[in-house]
């Protein structure tokens, strides 16, 4: 079961996890009980090689492009501490892409709105402007806190 659930909704931040298999199990708090088997079950994947981990963050190991979600009609918005390093990234950079020049705290707004979040608090705030920082470094973004641009591969 956690292998589907990492095939389909990975990454998935470790909470998250627990919680799917809470839910499937129709069990209505995780308890240390739970959560200690699941986080063993999810290293026995990795172990397997039919699961990869990255910092408390599961995935599939297929090497495929990574992809940025954003909540289906109805559902509630993932926090941003559960939505995985490179799918922000990747939200990041396809949207400086697609409308260059805009500034820094233009690209965080809708960044937050793309993940569903209806505010920018800081948490957010700060976790997108760390990531709009660290695709600086990496050549990624350029330009300033007034004009951000994608660079092209």
């Amino acid at each position: 079961m956690l292998a589907q659930i990492i095939g389909s909704e990975g990454p998935i931040h470790e909470d998250l996890l627990v919680q799917r298999a809470r839910e499937a199990w129709g069990v209505q708090r995780a308890g240390a009980r739970i959560r200690d088997n699941v986080r063993e079950v999810a290293r026995m994947l990795v172990r397997s090689g039919q699961a990869a981990e990255a910092d408390a963050f599961y995935d599939t190991t297929g090497g495929q492009r990574p992809k940025a979600r954003h909540p289906e009609e109805g559902t509630t918005p993932r926090k941003v501490v559960h939505v995985a390093p490179a799918e922000r990234h990747l939200a990041l950079y396809e949207l400086a892409a697609e409308c260059p020049g805009m500034s820094e705290d233009e690209l965080i707004k809708l960044a937050a709105e793309f993940f569903g979040w209806r505010r920018t608090g800081k948490d957010i705030r700060d976790r997108l402007a760390a990531d709009v920082a660290e695709l600086r470094l990496r050549g990624r973004l350029e330009g300033g806190h007034e004009r951000v641009n994608a660079v092209r591969d």
